[in-house]
C-alpha cells in the first residue's frame, strides 16, 4: 500500500518545509516525493538539514513544471487544505482512510499539499478526487505543511491492511487517462457548438469533477473514450460531406 502513496508539494517556498516532508515521509515508510515548481536550490543546505537521515527522500525527488503533469500516473488525487471551500468541502482524513487503503493496493494515490502562504488554489482542489482536512483548533487551524505530512503518513501507516482480508483492488483511471478523455470531449464539445454557448473552461472543470466522483476504471475509461472517439470521427465524416456537397 505504502509504496503506491505519492506526496505532492505545489510550489514550496521554505526549504526547511521541504527536508521536512521528505524526513517525515521516511518516518512512515514513504518514499515516492514529488515536487511541482521548487525552488532551484531546493537540496541546499536548509533542505538537507531538515532531512537528516532522509536525505536519499529529497535527492531521489521527482520535479514537474505543473500540477496535472505530476498526477498522470496517479487514479486517486487527495488534495488538503485547512480552509472551507464554497464547494469543495473538505472532510476530516480519517472518512476517506477505508478508500485510500483499497485503492492503493493495485493505484497510485497522491496527498497535495500547497504551499506555505496560499495553500492549494481552487483549481488544483479541482482537479482532486477528494479533499480533507486535519481537524485542529479554530484558533490556528492551519498546520505547517512538514507537519500536515506528518499527520497524514502516520494515518496512513497506522491503516496498513491486513493482507489476509484484503481482495484486490480494481485498476484505475489514471490522470493521463482522464486529460486524454477530457480533451476528447472539450474537441467534441467544439464540434458542436456547445463551447460557444457556456465558458468552456468552467465546463471542462465541472466534467472532469464529475468523472472522478464516478472513481472510474481503467476499463470503464477506456471503454467511454473508445465511444468519443468514435463520435468525433462520425462528426468529422458529416463535417467533411457537408463541405464536400457545397
Amino acid at each position: 500500500m505504502l509504496s503506491n502513496i505519492s506526496f505532492v508539494v505545489v510550489k514550496p517556498v521554505y526549504l526547511g518545509n521541504i527536508g521536512a516532508v521528505a524526513r517525515a515521509m521516511k518516518n512512515f515508510a514513504l518514499s515516492d516525493l514529488r515536487l511541482v515548481c521548487p525552488p532551484k536550490n531546493y537540496k541546499d543546505a536548509e533542505a538537507r538539514k531538515m532531512a537528516v537521515g532522509a536525505f536519499d527522500i529529497l535527492k531521489g525527488a521527482k520535479l514537474f513544471d505543473t500540477l496535472d503533469e505530476a498526477l498522470q500516473d496517479v487514479a486517486i488525487a487527495v488534495g488538503t487544505t485547512a480552509g472551507t471551500q464554497r464547494k469543495l468541502v473538505p472532510v476530516p482524513l480519517s472518512e476517506i482512510t477505508s478508500v485510500i487503503e483499497k485503492s492503493s493496493e493495485n493505484n497510485k494515490v497522491a496527498f497535495i499539499f500547497g504551499d506555505e502562504r496560499d495553500g492549494l488554489r481552487q483549481e488544483d482542489l479541482h482537479r482532486c478526487h477528494h479533499i480533507v482536512t486535519i481537524p485542529t483548533s479554530p484558533l490556528l487551524p492551519s498546520l505547517n505543511l512538514a507537519q500536515a505530512a506528518c499527520v497524514i503518513g502516520y494515518e496512513l501507516c497506522r491503516q496498513q491492511p491486513d493482507p489476509a482480508k484484503t481482495t484486490e483492488a480494481a485498476e484505475l483511471s489514471t490522470g493521463q487517462s482522464d486529460t486524454e478523455l477530457l480533451q476528447l470531449f472539450s474537441q467534441i464539445s467544439d464540434s458542436v457548438n456547445f463551447s460557444r454557448t457556456f465558458n468552456k473552461h468552467l465546463v471542462l472543470s465541472e466534467f472532469r469533477q464529475l468523472w472522478q466522483k464516478t472513481s472510474p476504471t481503467k476499463r470503464e475509461a477506456d471503454l467511454l473514450k473508445g465511444i468519443l472517439i468514435r463520435l468525433q470521427q462520425h462528426l468529422e465524416l458529416k463535417s467533411s460531406d457537408h463541405d464536400g456537397a457545397d
